[in-house]
């Protein structure tokens, strides 16, 4: 009796410990074709505070595995499911949700908070080669949509063999403004970045499949840690899914996204989203 009172002491001791404070962050790095050239200033990089709640589909994520915790971002895609990146989902099994957030470290009244342990990666996910980085996370309820928060639009089917080379998109979140910082950008950043084509991002990271798109980093912009999971936007409809950069989110280097017209119907099949 004595033991078993112990072992059950035990549990719910191991049960009560809290959650890390100290979370890091979730990243896939790619090494470039031959030596890296360090630049300075590296510094999302290069960009800027966005509006409170203009991107109201934003989503902020804190991700467990039963032993650390890291930060990530994610998009709202329906009032059910939130679309991130897998490696994002790699082992967790929680993920605390916040949506409506422009300062997710802080208390805001637009902020709705959830906790799931419903969170899906893509079958075929391989960090190591870097594809099929893409990752769902079902809300324990359906949340509630206002003003500041909205599911963002994803591509249509028609737009399957579109590229999106020399177009401009929108990444955003709160990971770091310089590469070799620390800490989480207290507010949600964005910049605007131009798409280039895999045959010159190739040039840089080598041979990538198909469904990896790729932002130029001529202009010293891009994503960096803690926006990994995150939206990259063309005209309001989501076209990559943060995935993969170089270390230190060096100025000048392409940043990788998980194209999102190469995942649709793993999203459908995966979530009540509505494929057009």
């Amino acid at each position: 009796m004595k033991t078993a009172i112990l072992i059950l002491a035990f549990v719910a001791l191991a049960a009560a410990i809290p959650k890390p404070t100290k979370l890091h962050y979730r990243n896939l790095f790619k090494q470039p074709v031959g030596e890296i050239k360090i630049k300075t200033n590296p510094r999302i990089i290069g960009g800027q505070e966005a509006t409170p709640h203009s991107i109201p589909y934003q989503t902020f994520l804190e991700v467990y595995s039963d032993s650390e915790g890291w930060y990530c971002g994610g998009s709202l895609i329906s009032e059910n499911y939130v679309l991130t990146a897998g490696h994002c989902g790699e082992d967790a099994v929680e993920a605390h949700v916040t949506l409506g957030a422009h300062k997710p470290l802080q208390t805001e009244d637009t902020q709705v908070q959830s906790v799931s342990k419903d969170i899906k990666i893509h079958e075929d996910y391989d960090g190591d080669q870097v594809i099929n980085d893409v990752g769902l996370i079902k809300l324990p309820e359906s949340v509630t949509l206002n003003d500041a928060i909205k599911p963002v639009t994803l591509p249509s089917k028609a737009d399957a063999d579109n590229d999106f080379a020399g177009e401009t998109a929108r990444v955003s979140g709160w990971g770091l403004t310089d590469g070799f910082d620390t800490d989480l950008s207290e507010v949600l950043n964005y910049v605007d970045v131009e798409v280039i084509s895999n045959e010159k991002c190739e040039d840089t990271f080598g041979s990538l499949v198909p469904s990896i798109l790729c932002t130029s980093g001529d202009a010293y912009t891009g994503s960096c840690s803690g926006d990994s999971g995150g939206p990259l936007i063309k005209d309001d409809v989501q076209i990559g899914v943060v995935s993969f950069g170089i270390i230190y989110c060096l100025p000048g280097y392409p940043s990788g996204f998980s194209r999102v017209t190469s995942f649709l119907d793993w999203i459908a099949t995966n979530s009540d989203v509505q494929i057009q």
